[in-house]
């Protein structure tokens, strides 16, 4: 007994020993520093603010989803998609009562968690046994890493700083205000907050519980649905590796990619309006209960409405999709009554009695969908109405801070490629994937070469399709012309709409098509060329590519750097932003908290915490002209009666803008400007940058 006291004794001592000195030697040789754990802790606070959310979402989803038939993945993914959608509304009637404090969002945060948690916990663990979403052989394998090594960059700058244009512009701004006051509002000419605001609400939502970090891994997180849709859609409705060639496809494009990772709304109505089709077709293949998918599709174009106004193509679109998915819409045709009748109309009603029956059955598919997606959407256009005078603000029918000039400065009609180079609306496609470059003149995204490449190959591959995927995909096509023909009406009337981005809602069926078409490839002859294989290879190198030229930008812009607290968040900010950073934070430092500071040329006020007026459209000086002609001291006055105390003037961006010749800033305008300056009082200066003046008393 005594050597087992003194085995005993000597293995604690030996134990106590142990962790004296591993502990000892990290105090003396910390292996990370305060910042570090800093930095870390806000990217996983703002992480878990955002996972709070979603998973509310989700729970909610589950709830609304339960009559749906569809697989355990498919079902928590569509649940996630249609519950924050639900999640939103809610923020938008807490916003109009008053109530957007973050005490009570934590408090319904938590309840509603707790309400759903087991449920939650269910269909996650029935999702992640699901075969359907995992990869199969080597091949699919590959194309899942890639897309997992593409998120996972994405997340990096999702969770670091924020510093993407639109965000610090309107995406942030909205928030930021809306939780300042507790209520949903417009309480500056910042047009951009009567859009449709679904993911702002998120936004507001996640800001309040975790702060500004917590709203870009919300549009990271429509990004992973969207490519969970994408492989899960590919791998039912085509077959094969169809699905995770779709998404691998659609995170090729550099632009979606870096979209994920910033406060946007772009891939939100990518993904909602793949789901408005994918139950479309859900309604017109079940002959039992086809109405409730019909109601499901338009609620999530209705959600695509809630997120953009560019979705209004949407409903047209899938009108025409409803006449090519129909349940009986081949390219056979019945007999009926001595007449040669298309089958058509909904899966529900396909008897042939005559053109008539199907003519309104066809009715009956769109009313129910176009309903059903106005009355998600309405809560937006009532908010505006009761905010600013106009339910479609700005557009239409004007509004507070809006004239028939601004709408003719923001719309621009008649300078778009139709008056300019009618040629090139037939070049498009060309022209948006070989010039088109993310941040640059012209299209402005980068959305690599494998949706022009890939897509003519569904020619020589659709013979080989089944007559249920060729309809399939008929439809998809149809769908995506009717948005593409919309994109091209816009690049045709203006030249602010030359935006690939305003495409993004095709690109998840056109992802499908793409997938279709490769993975058909693999029936053609292999002599004399094994294309399937020729055209894989060719899609493995650029994606190798597209990751090389990924890990190299992440590693010049070092998002990295900041979350692991190598990088303070404001160094982080001023190499990215430029001069935009410290003299956003010196306002609040040199000014008082009763300024309002007037802004020229420089639309970005969210990091603004005295009162900012932010040039939204870069029209506050020609619309100033316009009003009051180029009277320098007229326009002064009218600042001076509107309270403005300082007027920050940002140099480059103006003159920027006068080389770029396309604002019709007129020689009297210029010299004007340049009085007016002159006769103000300078306050500060942030290199050749910015300009600070005081708006003193006349």
């Amino acid at each position: 007994m005594r050597r087992n006291v003194l085995r005993l004794s000597a293995t604690a001592g030996f134990v106590l020993w142990l962790f004296v000195v591993v502990a000892a030697y990290h105090v003396a040789h910390k292996p990370f520093s305060g910042a570090t754990l800093l930095a870390a802790g806000q990217a996983a606070a703002g992480l878990a603010g955002a996972a709070l959310v979603v998973a509310l979402g989700a729970g909610v989803g589950l709830l609304l989803l339960r009559p749906f038939e569809l697989g355990p993945a498919e079902r928590l993914v569509w649940a996630t998609a249609a519950g924050l959608g639900a999640l939103s509304l809610g923020g938008l009637a807490l916003g109009a009562l008053g109530l957007l404090r973050p005490w009570l969002l934590w408090i319904v945060t938590v309840a509603g968690l707790a309400l759903v948690a087991r449920a939650l916990w269910r269909a996650l663990c029935a999702a992640w046994n699901d075969p359907a979403w995992r990869p199969e052989g080597r091949f699919e394998k590959l194309l899942a890493v890639y897309c997992a090594a593409m998120l996972a960059l994405a997340l990096l700058y999702a969770l670091a700083p924020p510093t993407a244009w639109d965000g610090l512009v309107y995406h942030l701004t909205g928030p930021r205000l809306y939780l300042a006051s507790g209520r949903i509002g417009h309480p500056l000419d910042l047009p951009y907050l009567g859009f449709p605001q679904l993911m702002e609400m998120l936004f507001t939502w996640a800001m309040g519980l975790a702060g500004e970090r917590a709203a870009a891994p919300i549009h990271w997180g429509y990004g992973l649905l969207g490519v969970l849709t994408l492989a899960l859609a590919g791998r039912r409705g085509l077959g094969g590796s169809a699905g995770w060639l779709a998404a691998a496809t659609l995170l090729s494009a550099p632009t979606i990619v870096r979209l994920a990772g910033w406060p946007y709304v772009d891939l939100t109505l990518l993904l909602y309006a793949t789901l408005a089709f994918l139950a479309l077709q859900h309604a017109l293949e079940d002959g039992t209960a086809p109405r409730r998918w019909l109601i499901l599709s338009g609620a999530f174009a209705g959600l695509a409405l809630s997120t953009k106004y560019t979705a209004l193509a949407l409903l047209p679109a899938l009108a025409v999709a409803s006449v090519q998915v129909c349940k009986c819409a081949s390219v056979q045709v019945c007999k009926c009554a001595s007449l040669q009748v298309r089958k058509c109309a909904s899966a529900q009603v396909c008897k042939c009695a005559s053109v008539r029956t199907c003519l309104l059955a066809y009715l009956h598919t769109c009313t129910l969908t176009t309903l059903s997606a106005v009355l998600v959407w309405a809560p937006w256009p009532l908010k505006n109405l009761l905010l600013t005078g106009n339910p479609m603000y700005p557009f239409f029918f004007g509004g507070v801070y809006w004239d028939a000039w601004r709408a003719w400065w923001y719309d621009r009609p008649g300078t778009g490629l139709a008056s300019s180079a009618p040629w090139k609306l037939l070049t498009a496609p060309w022209d948006a994937t070989v010039w088109g470059v993310e941040g640059g003149a012209g299209y402005s995204a980068t959305i690599g070469p494998l949706f022009l490449a890939l897509l003519p190959l569904l020619a020589l591959a659709w013979r080989g399709l089944s007559a249920g995927r060729r309809r399939w995909l008929s439809a998809a096509l149809a769908c995506s012309g009717v948005l593409y023909g919309f994109w091209l009406w816009g690049l045709a009337r203006s030249a602010l709409l030359l935006q690939t981005r305003l495409l993004f809602p095709a690109f998840g069926l056109l992802a499908l098509a793409v997938g279709a078409a490769v993975e058909g490839a693999q029936a053609l002859p292999r002599r004399p060329l094994d294309l399937g294989w020729l055209v894989r290879a060719v899609l493995l190198v650029v994606l190798a590519l597209t990751l090389v030229g990924a890990l190299l930008q992440a590693a010049v812009e070092g998002p990295q750097r900041v979350l692991l607290g190598l990088e303070s968040p404001p160094d982080y900010l001023a190499r990215r932003l430029g001069w935009y950073a410290p003299m956003m934070a010196d306002l609040d430092q040199r000014l008082p908290p009763q300024a309002v500071v007037l802004f020229l040329w420089e639309p970005r006020s969210y990091p603004c915490r005295v009162e900012c007026w932010p040039d939204a459209l870069l029209d506050r000086w020609a619309h100033a002209t316009w009003l009051y002609g180029a009277d320098p001291l007229a326009i002064a006055a009218d600042w001076r009666a509107q309270g403005v105390t300082h007027v920050l003037f940002f140099r480059a961006g103006y003159q920027a803008i006068l080389a770029e010749g396309f604002d019709p800033l007129t020689a009297a305008d210029q010299e004007a400007l340049a009085t007016l300056l002159a006769e103000l009082e300078p306050v500060a200066a942030w290199g050749d940058a910015y300009e600070l003046y005081a708006l003193a008393p006349p």
